[in-house]
């Protein structure tokens, strides 16, 4: 409406321009010609070329004045095309019917289309949850000129996803209606929350742990002191063993045979074992918990992770579930990478529990023929990081299970697998004590990538 007024307002303008001229021309110019010329013949003659002369002023006049307008708006145009190619978010022009009909660079370049490819699309082929019916028939009650925004997802070319935030306004145009989108791309904001919520979560839960772990460490030795002096009591030939048996008239053999076969010694056994289980659960709440000042050093990320791999073949509870030489490893390591500043027992845990993760999910992978279990290990470095990257076939997992990854005591294995707490530990030692970065992306049936970063050593030294 703002567009057609300004037109029809320049066209009034040349209009009285031009007619200001006529009026005056009429009225002026036979008393010009009459008193600058004296002689009424020659007024007379110049008459026949009066006319001519003002069609040719009035035609220059209006030259002039459309001329400038247009150069004016061709200026105009230049800014905008400027503006909307530099403009980093996504801009679109759909018609009534969702059809795309003008795209900006931006929009071309996070679609992976060309700018031809976008202009057959419409909108359901770049946000497969839109309803075209309903979006069309919103669009045809909508007010002009009124600003709507929503979430989305939008598709790119090679069918991967990305959020975006789309703000978006219906207006009239030559009797047809339009839908203007600029759509903002929020993944990298979404990634930086979920960070954000998972380190105050790793906060808040690292004190839990640490009040939990002490409170459960007291009971936990009283109960595995006992458990242990019962078994030395019943089952050691120690001098006082024997004598008190020899006092009540018992045989100590027939004593631990009676126990035997009630099994006692079975349940001491596994009394043990579970306070084993549980000092080593206490152990790692402590270590998730604890900030601690252990001996940093310079450390190359290759060495530790190569070093890694031997402790993960040499594994014999993992072996007995699957052999770890059996799989694939493929190594993508940068040469000539800068070191980091790092307690390296401690990425080396990181590293055992990702790898040692990886590898129990493949073994719940039915893989098909001519496919096998696969690790792929990449390490590449920037100006100021070292970005490692450990990538398996496995059978992937859910968003909302990767969502929860992080969390302690989440796990998916049976009783007796696993704690839970071998992921949110390590992502606390990246983030917290290595002021590093821990992500996880996955494609459920295709497999897991785990992203860690890590600064590396300025000025050679660690500080």
């Amino acid at each position: 409406m703002m567009a057609k007024f300004k037109l029809t307002r320049i066209a009034a303008k040349i209009a009285v321009i031009y007619a200001t001229f006529g009026f005056l021309w009429i009225l002026l110019s036979d008393k010009l010609l009459l008193f600058v010329i004296q002689d009424p013949e020659t007024v007379n003659r110049l008459q026949t070329y009066k006319g001519w002369f003002y069609v040719v002023v009035t035609a220059i006049l209006v030259y002039v004045l459309i001329d400038r307008q247009l150069r004016s708006q061709q200026n105009s145009n230049r800014r905008y095309q400027r503006l909307l190619r530099n403009i980093t978010d996504c801009i679109y022009l759909a018609d009534s019917q969702g059809n795309i009909i003008d795209a900006n660079n931006a929009t071309c370049k996070k679609l992976g289309y060309t700018k031809n490819e976008v202009l057959t699309k419409s909108l359901t082929d770049i946000d497969s949850k839109i309803n075209l019916d309903e979006w069309v028939e919103f669009v045809k009650t909508a007010k002009t000129d009124q600003n709507f925004t929503l979430e989305a997802y939008h598709i790119r070319k090679d069918g991967s996803l990305f959020s975006v935030e789309v703000t978006a306004c219906v207006f009239d145009e030559n009797e047809h209606r339009y839908c203007l989108g600029v759509a903002r791309d929020t993944s990298i904001r979404k990634k930086a929350q979920e960070l954000l919520v998972q380190s105050e979560k790793m906060n808040s839960l690292g004190e839990l742990a640490a009040g939990m772990a002490h409170e459960i460490n007291n009971p936990l030795s009283a109960i595995m002191g006992a458990s242990q002096n019962i078994y030395n009591r019943v089952f050691t030939d120690s001098a006082k063993n024997i004598q008190a048996a020899e006092e009540c008239s018992i045989s100590i053999e027939d004593v631990r045979s009676y126990l035997e076969k009630r099994e006692i010694k079975r349940m001491l056994n596994s009394i043990s074992e579970a306070g084993v289980r549980a000092s080593i659960i206490v152990r790692s709440m402590l270590n998730f918990s604890r900030k601690e000042d252990k001996q940093l050093c310079i450390c190359a990320v290759s060495d530790l992770l190569e070093e890694t791999i031997e402790l993960v073949s040499s594994d014999y509870n993992l072996s007995n579930e699957y052999d770890f030489k059996k799989i694939k490893i493929t190594r993508l390591y940068e040469k000539d990478m800068p070191h980091i500043c790092c307690i390296g027992n401690e990425i080396q845990q990181v590293f055992l529990n990702v790898l040692k993760n990886a590898t129990e999910a493949m073994t719940d992978k039915a893989y098909a023929a001519g496919e096998n279990p696969e690790l792929k290990l990449q390490i590449s470095s920037t100006s100021s990081t070292i970005l490692i990257e450990i990538e398996d076939n496995g059978p992937g997992m859910t968003e909302e299970v990767r969502s929860k990854i992080f969390e302690p005591f989440y796990t998916l294995k049976d009783v007796g697998r696993g704690t839970g707490l071998g992921l949110s530990i390590s992502y606390f030692i990246i983030t917290d004590l290595h002021h590093g970065q821990m992500s996880v992306s996955s494609i459920p049936s295709v497999g897991t990538k785990f992203s860690i970063e890590l600064p590396t050593v300025e000025g050679g030294e660690c500080t």
